[in-house]
């Protein structure tokens, strides 16, 4: 009896979907050589709604990397093939990475365009978990302008959808973002419980990314709130995890903190070299929000050791960084420092 050839497309989808389970709970490398099988089968089939979905998980494995540049031209070919073969998900889905780009390198208004034009492609196509996912993207940009009530709108919503629609990690996520916005408001309590329950979402599903993010957000609200022992713990597992996954610029967010924590504790020794190889990785992978954030950091160092111009130095550098992003409350945040720094002896 002869065998039947398997089909490709279900060859492929087994093979991406191997990738996926890989980028979440694994590594993007690993990621990257299951979706590379993929687009080898693919390779020989007429270009279908498999080959715009593993184009584009192929570019947020590389995005999940530090690598901007690869993923944003696999976002492109993404949406290409999704438009000429009028498959709308997979069309609002790439302009929703291509959103995720544009907001990681500080485009702000690009992000919201393309925000735009995934929130309607997911309305015309019933695709509900991208409506989860949009309605959090712009509250991200909502929070980075200081747009709180918007933003906690946008994420509360999201967290509705996700709820409702059983979607453990949408919830985790917005329970992440919201608890960042409670950080900045100083609202400790409420931003710990929404992490502690955001990790246990992304540690009962084994989601290696969330847990990262939320570790290092969490490290954030541990300093916010001068509980530098918890702070270091947090920092400790998410860079475990990043340096892991090979997450370059989740490394560089660890990077970032660790220096903090040590300047705070007045152990300052090893924070050039942390904050010289965070702007580093920051710079390739074109985070230009970390970058400012790594900025206005290495200031506080120079500040803490007497260097009080090259700290002014380092300042208006994160100051014009953050004003390129529109990060209105970072700008207000370093505009102070300046001018504590300007009656300084």
């Amino acid at each position: 009896m002869t065998r039947r050839p398997r089909d490709g497309v279900a060859e492929a989808r087994r093979l991406a979907e191997r990738g996926r389970t890989a980028a979440r709970c694994g590594t993007p490398v690993e990621a990257l050589g299951w979706f590379d099988r993929a687009l080898a089968v693919l390779h020989a089939e007429p270009a279908g709604e498999m080959l715009a979905d593993v184009l584009r998980w192929k570019g947020t494995a590389h995005r999940e990397c530090g690598d901007t540049a690869a993923a944003e031209r696999l976002y492109e070919e993404s949406q290409v093939v999704a438009e000429r073969i009028r498959y709308l998900a997979g069309a609002a889905h790439a302009a929703n990475c291509r959103g995720i780009v544009a907001q990681r390198r500080g485009e702000l208004a690009d992000a919201e365009q393309l925000y735009a034009r995934a929130s309607a492609l997911a309305e015309e196509s019933g695709e509900a978990p991208l409506s989860v996912m949009v309605q959090r993207n712009l509250g991200i940009v909502g929070s980075i302008r200081g747009d709180w009530a918007v933003a906690l709108e946008r994420f509360e919503a999201s967290r509705r959808t996700a709820e409702a629609t059983g979607d453990d990690d949408g919830v985790a996520r917005a329970l992440n973002n919201m608890a960042i916005v409670h950080t900045k408001q100083e609202r400790f309590d409420e931003a710990e419980r929404m992490y502690e329950r955001a990790l246990e979402l992304a540690r009962k599903h084994g989601d290696a990314v969330s847990e990262c993010v939320c570790e290092f957000n969490r490290t954030e609200m541990f300093i916010a709130a001068r509980r530098l022992d918890d702070a270091e713990g947090a920092c400790a597992i998410g860079l475990e995890i990043a340096d892991r996954r090979g997450d370059r610029l989740r490394r560089a967010e660890g990077l970032k903190l660790l220096a903090t924590i040590g300047r705070l504790r007045g152990d300052a020794a090893s924070c050039d070299a942390l904050l010289e190889e965070a702007l580093a990785l920051a710079d390739t992978g074109e985070d230009q929000c970390l970058h400012a954030e790594v900025l206005r950091e290495r200031a506080r160092l120079l500040r803490s050791r007497g260097q009080l111009e090259q700290a002014r130095k380092a300042l208006r550098a994160a100051r014009d960084q953050f004003v390129a992003v529109g990060a209105r409350p970072e700008v207000r945040g370093v505009n102070r420092e300046l001018a504590e720094l300007q009656t300084a002896v």
